[in-house]
């Protein structure tokens, strides 16, 4: 994956950090292939070096920690980390416990399977082995819609391994978001992203603890600086194999700080000098 890190080599020359300032404490887990990947001992993805390059920006160290999944949320609150690099669904429960940035990628629910078989409707699910990750959003839509659409659900312990399990015919469909699928899809020509469901879209997002606006708003200023430089894109591009469009959030600014609608959202206009 040397490519992923060539990326950056211009946005990363050698910036001088804050005299005195601590490092960020940024909590991932280790299982979120394409966005935290560990490689040869050392961590990567999009969504880290990502972050890599808004500290940078910021004039930060930034330290990455593995954490299991369930307790991530509330090692934030705790202080255990300072952010949460993501990515994190921008759901109205999340924004009630933790302080959201503005998106750097959308997602949305999409199906994928083998080539040849694209789900393109609803009814192409019927008789089919629907794998998604136990216990996620996705399983919870494939358990409510089962019956209705006639398909049987496959439980997996990621969304990437849904994803798998269709190229090991252990399943016919997998269901997740829409970057899962668009990675999978890009580095398996025998694997395609198939119909998605719009009105599930949401921004996927950094988060900070309730109390640190001042980080929150800082962190988004850096990534708002990536997006006009390209980064953001150039980034998307190298992971997800697709060059991101003007309305898609690698790109797009979105008003205020953090996500509108959600609990959090400040309208404030941002006056930072990239």
């Amino acid at each position: 994956m040397r490519r992923h890190s060539l990326v950056l080599m211009a946005c990363l020359v050698a910036t001088p950090l804050r005299a005195g300032e601590a490092p960020l404490r940024a909590g991932v887990v280790a299982d979120a292939k394409p966005f935290v990947v560990q490689q040869g001992g050392r961590l990567t993805g999009f969504t880290v070096e990502l972050f890599r390059a808004i500290a940078a920006r910021m004039q930060r160290p930034i330290v990455f920690e593995i954490s299991p999944s369930p307790p991530l949320f509330k090692r934030l609150e705790q202080g255990t980390y300072d952010l949460l690099p993501g990515p994190i669904n921008a759901t109205p429960d999340r924004a009630a416990g933790m302080l959201l940035t503005e998106g750097y990628v959308w997602s949305e629910f999409q199906f994928g399977s083998r080539a040849g078989e694209m789900v393109r409707g609803f009814g192409d699910l019927k008789g089919r082995r629907l794998a998604v990750r136990e216990g996620s959003a996705y399983a919870d839509w494939a358990l409510r819609n089962a019956q209705r659409y006639g398909f049987t659900v496959t439980p997996t312990p990621s969304a990437l391994a849904a994803t798998q399990a269709v190229m090991r015919h252990e399943a016919d469909v997998s269901l997740s978001g829409s970057p899962i699928q668009l990675y999978a899809a890009a580095h398996d020509p025998g694997y395609v992203a198939g119909m998605s469901l719009p009105e599930t879209r949401t921004h996927e997002s950094a988060a900070v603890r309730k109390a640190d606006v001042e980080l929150r708003d800082e962190v988004e200023d850096a990534l708002r600086c990536l997006k006009q430089n390209g980064t953001v894109a150039r980034l998307s591009k190298a992971w997800f194999g697709r060059e991101p469009g003007a309305e898609d959030l690698e790109n797009l600014l979105v008003p205020g700080y953090g996500v509108p609608g959600l609990s959090g959202y400040d309208p404030k206009i941002h006056k930072v000098r990239c």
